[in-house]
């Protein structure tokens, strides 16, 4: 896979989660801000490789700048789009993911977490989300698994403050 930066793509993400089987919990109000530097693409032996590369990440940046402006279908299209070139780019899938999420369709954004997180598990906002997809979808156990994972890799890059939030909600998952 090749990696290619793109450094002007930022994501930000809005989180919050009611679920009614956790007892009505509300779940803290957190401003998720990943900023997504690289996105790799599987390389591609045919002659077209280039073309098919530079427009899957055409189709990340537009799926992200759609996200950004919180035109969550328009932007799970596009990341429809990535994964249709590109079916191993986790980015697509974790944009898709994160898409549903917004959209409350915590099953499908599960299923693109689980995929995002199975190409490459160091996405520490895969797990994040990942966890508050489960603790919507009632899976106490595997929210504070991913939580806690996420806690992990939020530390390891060095962002305490995601960490904390990460812990703050397993705190609240295991009280309620």
């Amino acid at each position: 896979m090749k990696a290619l930066k793109l450094t002007s793509a930022i994501v930000l993400l809005s989180f919050m989660v009611i679920n009614p089987r956790v007892n009505a919990q509300e779940l803290p109000n957190t401003n998720v801000t990943p900023q997504i530097e690289k996105f790799q693409v599987e390389s591609n032996p045919n002659p077209n490789s280039r073309e098919d590369e530079q427009q899957a990440v055409n189709y990340l940046k537009q799926g992200f700048n759609l996200f950004q402006n919180k035109n969550y279908p328009e932007a799970i299209k596009a990341f429809n789009e990535v994964i249709k070139i590109q079916p191993n780019n986790q980015y697509g899938y974790f944009g898709r993911g994160i898409s549903y999420f917004q959209l409350k369709q915590y099953q499908l954004a599960k299923t693109d977490l689980d995929k995002t997180i199975e190409l490459d598990n160091s996405i520490s906002y895969a797990y994040f989300f990942r966890g508050a997809s489960n603790g919507a979808l009632g899976n106490r156990k595997d929210a504070i698994t991913d939580l806690e994972t996420a806690a992990r890799l939020f530390d390891k890059d060095g962002n305490t403050e995601l960490a904390q939030t990460s812990r703050d909600v397993i705190k609240r998952l295991r009280n309620a």
